[in-house]
């Protein structure tokens, strides 16, 4: 069963926040700011887009502009509940998500995560994707934690259908 790629309601909160909490990759605190992005979702430049399958949102993510730069973006999360992983939820929403960012005129997504053991899965699965690792802070989010930075330039050709939004 494919999922249906849309835009997020308010209304999907309770979804999503049952998405973050239970996949257990995020810390209560990130799960706090997780949810201010979905509140604050395109008032301060976030776009938000779920995966819908029988009604219920089972992933998300989240990507903004990055300020300043001429045609880059974040993309600041993505997440898939559990009970949806490894059906290509997550494979969907990136590469729609590219597909968004690309017709607003992105050319690069960028993407800031864990360097913990437990996220080896997440850093495979956007190097599968094309993703590039182009740098390391050592110790950024606390000691033994590094943040391992992705970069991907999109071009045309993978991009040439339109978003599902």
């Amino acid at each position: 069963m494919g999922a249906h790629i849309r835009e997020l309601k308010p209304q999907d909160r309770d979804d999503v926040a049952e998405a973050l909490g239970c996949c257990g990759a995020f810390t209560d605190e990130e799960v706090v700011v997780a949810l201010e992005l979905f509140d604050a979702d395109g008032r301060e430049g976030y776009r938000l887009f779920g995966a819908e399958i029988g009604g219920r949102i089972c992933g998300y993510v989240c990507v903004g502009r990055a300020a300043l730069t001429e045609s880059s973006w974040y993309l600041y999360w993505l997440c898939v509940h559990p009970a949806a992983q490894r059906q290509g939820v997550g494979t969907a929403l990136r590469r729609d998500v590219e597909r968004f960012v690309w017709a607003e005129g992105g050319r690069r997504l960028v993407i800031e995560t864990s360097g913990r053991p437990d996220y080896h899965r997440a850093r495979r699965f956007y190097e599968r994707a094309g993703y590039v690792s182009v740098g390391l802070i050592r110790d950024f989010y606390r000691s033994g934690d590094d943040c391992v930075v992705y970069a991907k330039q999109l071009i045309q050709d993978d991009h040439e259908s339109q978003p599902a939004t």
